[in-house]
């Protein structure tokens, strides 16, 4: 196993730039969707959906970026 990760990782005193952890979180969709076979795990409804759909005007959250994008 290849210790050295392509993803940047958090140190624990400071912070990473925006831009590592944009990588990172395209690290971590890329292996999510290896696991589930590209099949969407979103959650249909919740307890907060009323909070939500208020805060992002009737959706339940962000927009979805590909992850070609990020």
């Amino acid at each position: 196993m290849n210790s050295k990760s392509k993803v940047p990782s958090i140190p624990i005193e400071g912070s990473i730039s925006y831009e590592d952890w944009l990588k990172g979180r395209r690290f971590r969709r890329e292996l999510s969707e290896r696991a589930t076979g590209g099949l969407v795990i979103r959650r249909e409804s919740s307890s907060s959906d009323k909070r939500l759909r208020k805060l992002f005007n009737g959706e339940r959250g962000l927009p979805f970026t590909p992850t070609e994008k990020l």
